[in-house]
Order: structure tokens, then C-alpha cells, then sequence
């Protein structure tokens, strides 16, 4: 039978921990690969106040909605509306609108960001190699965020200015 003496069964015991926290730290872009997978829902969007050096909740993205899915194979999609977006009464007759009812209409749907891309992770940046969007001059572009997970939160701060603010939105895990 094979017997180990208990000084060896200490070392062993000693080791398994140490082993698992450097297979842990070595994860790099895998690990953060492994996080991202799954959807999210738009929690909120703050915008960065220069002069304090602070982020805030911003009151132009209050009860904004939006959800963000990763597939865990390189490809993503998201969608974000403005509050009282689902609200809004698609339904009319275009023909019965004049022409301030119709520009309404048509700055409303503008106001649905949406797009499908592939996505991979570069460090501490994630990039939406976008495929289709809502606006097809954003057909084929680049997004870059910088990305932090706190908990079963995925925070993206996008490298470009969205809607003329600095911002960064707060996803949660579904």
C-alpha cells in the first residue's frame, strides 16, 4: 500500500492553495473572456464632472434602459432607449403627421442605439467590431471601452464621447 508520511502530506496541503491562487492570477484574458458571457442590464449612466475629477449620476441618462449580451464566442450585441422610450406610440400613420409630428417620430427611433458586433478583449479595452447598427454609418466601425467588473457588475467606459459627455455605463448580471 502506498503511505505518505505526514510531512509530505503537509507540503502537499500546503501547496494545493498556492497552486490555485496562481492558476487564478494567470487568467488574464481568458478569465476576463469567462466574465464577460451572459446578458446585461443597463443599471445606469454616469457622466464624469472634470472640474471635481468625479463620476455622478447623470440626470440626462435617468430612466434609460438598455440590456448587453455577450455570447462567449466573440460575438455581442446591445441596445440601449431613452427613457419613455417604450412608451412611445409607434403605431401612428405616418400620413397623418405634419412635419413637426414626423421629425418627432424620426428623432425618437434615432434614439434607439442598437448593433451587433464581434467583440475581443485587448488588456484592459474591449472592442465592438460592429457588423449592423440602427444607423448605417456605424455599419463595419470600431467601439473601444475600458472594462471593470466589480461583483456581478461589468462597468464599459467608451474611449469615445457619447452623447457630448465623458461616460461610462454600469451593466448588471442577468
Amino acid at each position: 500500500m502506498f503511505k505518505i508520511n505526514s510531512m509530505k502530506l503537509f507540503k502537499i496541503l500546503l501547496a494545493l492553495p498556492l497552486l490555485w491562487f496562481i492558476s487564478g492570477c494567470t487568467g488574464g484574458e481568458q478569465g476576463a473572456e469567462s466574465r464577460f458571457h451572459g446578458m446585461w442590464k443597463l443599471d445606469r449612466i454616469e457622466s464624469f464632472d472634470k472640474a471635481k475629477g468625479l463620476w455622478y449620476d447623470d440626470p440626462f441618462f435617468e430612466g434609460w434602459e438598455g440590456y448587453i449580451l455577450y455570447d462567449g464566442k466573440g460575438h455581442m450585441a446591445a441596445e440601449i432607449v431613452p427613457k419613455g422610450y417604450r412608451d412611445f406610440d409607434a403605431d401612428r400613420d405616418p400620413d397623418s403627421l405634419n412635419i413637426e409630428g414626423l421629425k418627432q417620430m424620426v428623432a425618437f427611433f434615432r434614439s434607439n442605439f442598437v448593433y451587433f458586433a464581434n467583440y475581443r478583449i485587448n488588456g484592459k479595452t474591449v472592442e465592438h467590431a460592429r457588423v449592423i447598427a440602427t444607423n448605417p454609418k456605424d455599419w463595419g466601425s470600431l467601439l473601444k471601452r475600458d472594462f471593470e467588473f466589480r461583483n456581478d457588475t461589468l462597468i464599459l467606459t467608451p474611449h469615445e464621447i457619447l452623447w457630448g459627455r465623458q461616460s461610462r455605463l454600469r451593466w448588471i448580471r442577468q
